[in-house]
């Protein structure tokens, strides 16, 4: 398990590969190809993001915290900007800088998941991520999110 805050600024756009609740109401609701790409490095401590989906963009800030009893910071406060009393709060369960994130996405419930993966992952044998996923997140059902399509 690695520090969130290694993987950042990302150094490419990652993508939702699968999660396992059907809608995201802040991600596209059932869109396809959410992509995540990082606009730089960090700015009084946030970070500024552009996430994708369907036909679809959006500007998002990301803040780092830890969960209590924790040094290491595994929450992520995503937050549109411009709207500084909504903010959605990720937990990261598992975090490979070059294979894979597994999220929980505690603002739906604490069961939600997703998995994400950097754009040079896509295609390639990720056993450990989809073992991992499957053992934090009691992935069925399953939803794949991701498609050749989606980096074109």
């Amino acid at each position: 398990f690695k520090h969130t805050l290694q993987c950042l600024p990302l150094q490419e756009k990652w993508y939702t590969l699968y999660r396992n609740y059907e809608s995201d109401p802040a991600f596209g609701g059932t869109d396809p190809c959410i992509e995540f790409t990082c606009l730089g490095p960090a700015v009084d401590g946030a970070f500024t993001f552009t996430v994708r989906y369907g036909d679809s963009s959006a500007n998002l800030t990301l803040t780092l915290s830890a969960s209590e009893g924790y040094t290491t910071q595994n929450l992520l406060h995503f937050q549109p900007i411009g709207r500084k009393l909504f903010s959605m709060l990720l937990t990261a369960s598992y975090v490979d800088c070059m294979t894979c994130v597994v999220f929980r996405s505690t603002y739906l419930n604490e069961g939600a998941c997703s998995l994400i993966v950097p754009e040079s992952a896509l295609g390639k044998e990720l056993s450990c991520c989809d073992y991992l996923f499957d053992l934090l997140c009691d992935a069925t059902p399953k939803f794949t999110i991701y498609d050749e399509s989606c980096s074109k």
